[in-house]
C-alpha cells in the first residue's frame, strides 16, 4: 500500500528561472489594478465616481481570474458607481460589471454577420464564474 498511483518521474518541478519565469503578480493584474486606480479617480463633472470598497471589490474579483493572461487587453471603464470590465474576441464579446461590493454581473454575447446570436446575463456574487465565461470566450 505504499506504492502511489502515479510515476514520480513525470512530476515536473515548479521553479522560477530567467527562462522561464512563474510569476505570482504578473504585469496583466498590475496594469488591470492601475487602471481600476485611475478610472475610479478620474471621474466625469456630473459622475459619482466608484467607491473604495467598489474598487477593493474589482481588485479581488480580478484577482481571481485564472488563467491570468485571461486579463491581457481587458478594457477597464468605470460608469457612475459601477466598475465594467470588457473583453472582445472574434465575434464574441463579455463585459463583466460591479456594480457594488459583493455583486458580480456577467453579460455575454456572439454575434453573427446579421447580429446578436446568443445574448446571456448572469448575475450573482461568485467572482469565480468570471473565469468560466472567459474560457469560453478564448475557446
Amino acid at each position: 500500500m505504499s506504492s502511489t498511483s502515479y510515476q514520480v518521474s513525470t512530476i515536473q518541478p515548479y521553479g522560477s528561472s530567467a527562462e522561464s519565469r512563474a510569476e505570482l503578480f504578473p504585469d496583466s493584474i498590475e496594469a488591470a489594478f492601475k487602471r481600476i486606480e485611475e478610472v475610479s479617480k478620474n471621474a466625469g463633472p456630473n459622475q459619482i465616481a466608484p467607491s473604495k470598497d467598489n474598487v477593493d471589490w474589482a481588485k479581488r474579483v480580478l484577482l481571481q481570474v485564472l488563467p491570468r493572461h485571461y486579463l491581457v487587453g481587458a478594457e477597464i471603464d468605470a460608469f457612475q458607481r459601477e466598475i465594467h470590465v470588457n473583453w472582445e474576441r472574434g465575434n464574441k464579446r463579455v463585459t463583466v460589471f460591479l456594480p457594488a461590493p459583493h455583486q458580480v454581473k456577467i453579460y455575454c454575447e456572439e454575434t453573427n454577420g446579421q447580429g446578436v446570436v446568443e445574448p446571456h446575463m448572469q448575475s450573482g456574487i461568485d467572482p469565480w464564474a468570471v473565469s468560466g465565461v472567459l474560457r469560453w470566450l478564448y475557446l
